[in-house]
């Protein structure tokens, strides 16, 4: 039924895309503040001198830039890092005995997007999309220049883990936008790749600056001003009408009507008043879901744990790759920046595919693929021949560019899997479960003696998920489900054939958009709707 409403008012026209520019454009921070470990936590050249070598006079040099740590059981040297490059290794001497300490700190982050993920997914459905959205985004601002100020790397990874569980909450509920949005562009915008283009920039930024705190202040700068979508972006009108908030549903259609110049169909309370009876009905008296409910009978159960799945093994590799390019042969900006540009360029023949063959087939298309690449470099290693180290990284960036791509196609699956009492439920625990991945991803690269290790890894996580990512259910054509079917109305919904109700004559035939109707509710005056992007 709302899929009908919001079509009725225009379901791709002006509104739609202010929206998605205010709020899915933050993933292009999100990016930034992602990866910039990629870059913290590089190695600059280094020196150690022992302090007990008579000939070295350790006065010329730069006292603040010198670290004396423990080389041995029976020697004390001090370290100079050269300062053309400011990162996080060379700021707390993150080398030798404190090796370890770069991807422990790395995956403190992730440890941190997952809480923000599990968090963003319950409180989502509990207390609305955009609170909780410009919450993590004011405070993803903070901690990003209060990290800057870091005194030790303790404080550092403190602050890494509260940014890390602001970006969670913010990836989980930056897809709201897909709410107010037809079948026909649902494809469209969530394939814009605004995440990538933020890292291509970011890849700039690290050029020019080569110094771990401007670029933290430059991140939190960027993050500040998306709060002034607090004043034009409403709440979800999905997520309002299956809370009964039905007055602050109605003044949502009503702004969704005036911008894309529409008149509001004369049933419209009566659409919403009907989807806020259907889910009093079905929740059994306004039930609190949790995330219980994404694994409730044995259908439900399967979905999750393939959508979960590929989460985390998506994430594993897409972030395995990022952390580890340092390790390529090449210059680590110009890699840093073609593994990104590529993936742009990658999101036509996407949205493409998303549309001709559905979203499973996608993703399972590309994870294939970059398993292939992951093969084929191992291969390339065999031969151990060193003029093969520029074949291995473009393999490398391809899987990675392939594993973004299923990662799009992703995203837009898990969105159109769950009905709207639980989606932010279900979308949560999958990026609850890719941060479980992005945890592993950091140390990767560096399991094993043998570069072959990684990409042995990588390639059982993509083959796996491949075919997981087959035993999900396609959800290409289907309307957006609101609420969660019980057995008498799925036995219902085989037995008929339902439409969407004819506004202006536009609307063509499509059995899910009212799914949950015992009987279709029709708009009593005709309306026009535009489709402007």
């Amino acid at each position: 039924m709302l899929e009908d409403l919001i079509e009725s008012v225009g379901s791709s026209g002006k509104f739609q895309w202010l929206v998605v520019s205010l709020i899915m454009s933050a993933n292009a921070v999100l990016g930034m503040s992602m990866l910039i470990m990629s870059y913290g936590g590089m190695i600059p050249d280094w020196w150690c001198i022992s302090k007990d070598d008579e000939t070295v006079s350790v006065d010329s040099m730069n006292i603040s830039s010198i670290y004396y740590q423990t080389c041995n059981a029976t020697s004390v040297c001090s370290r100079r890092y050269e300062s053309y490059t400011v990162t996080v290794v060379s700021k707390f001497d993150l080398v030798c005995d404190n090796e370890w300490i770069k991807p422990t700190v790395t995956s403190v982050q992730m440890g941190g997007v997952l809480v923000g993920a599990f968090i963003g997914g319950q409180f989502g459905d509990m207390f609305g999309r955009k609170n909780i959205f410009y919450a993590s985004i004011l405070l993803h601002s903070i901690f990003n220049i209060i990290a800057a100020f870091s005194v030790n790397w303790q404080m550092f990874a403190a602050f890494r883990f509260l940014i890390g569980g602001s970006i969670g909450t913010i990836l989980v509920l930056s897809v709201y936008p897909l709410e107010f949005i037809g079948l026909k562009r649902r494809a469209l915008a969530s394939s814009l790749p605004f995440w990538q283009t933020g890292i291509s920039i970011f890849a700039l930024a690290m050029y020019l600056i080569h110094d771990w705190k401007i670029l933290h202040i430059f991140i939190g700068a960027l993050t500040f001003p998306y709060l002034l979508g607090w004043f034009v972006v409403p709440e979800s009108l999905r997520w309002l009408a299956t809370k009964g908030k039905i007055e602050e549903a109605k003044v949502v259609i009503d702004k969704i009507a005036q911008f894309n110049g529409t008149t509001v169909p004369d049933n419209t309370e009566a659409i919403l008043r009907k989807v806020a009876e259907m889910e009093r009905r079905n929740n059994q008296g306004e039930k609190k879901y949790t995330y219980i409910d994404i694994y409730r009978g044995f259908p439900m159960f399967k979905k999750s744990f393939c959508v979960q799945y590929i989460w985390l093994s998506c994430s594993a590799i897409y972030y395995g790759f990022a952390f580890g390019i340092s390790k390529f042969s090449g210059n680590f900006y110009l890699n840093f920046f073609l593994m990104n540009i590529i993936e742009i360029l990658g999101i036509v023949p996407v949205i493409y595919l998303l549309g001709k063959i559905g979203r499973r087939y996608t993703c399972a298309f590309a994870l294939f693929l970059a398993a292939a690449s992951c093969i084929a470099a191992l291969v390339a290693q065999e031969v151990n021949d060193e003029s093969k180290s520029p074949f291995i990284t473009g393999l490398s960036l391809f899987a990675r560019v392939l594993t973004g791509s299923a990662w799009t196609a992703l995203v837009l699956l898990t969105n159109e899997t769950y009905p709207t009492v639980i989606r932010y439920l279900g979308y949560g625990a999958g990026n609850t479960m890719a941060r479980i991945g992005g945890i592993v991803a950091p140390f990767i690269f560096s399991l094993g003696s043998h570069r072959m290790v990684p990409y042995v890894i990588m390639a059982v996580f993509m083959v796996s998920s491949g075919i997981c990512s087959l035993l999900l259910k396609e959800t290409k054509d289907l309307a957006l489900a609101d609420l969660i079917e019980n057995d008498l109305e799925k036995d219902k919904r085989k037995r008929r054939t339902s439409s969407l109700f004819n506004i202006s004559g536009c609307l063509e035939s499509n059995e899910a958009s009212s799914q949950f109707v015992e009987k279709p509710v029709k708009v009593l005056k005709e309306v026009e709707y535009s489709t402007e992007m």
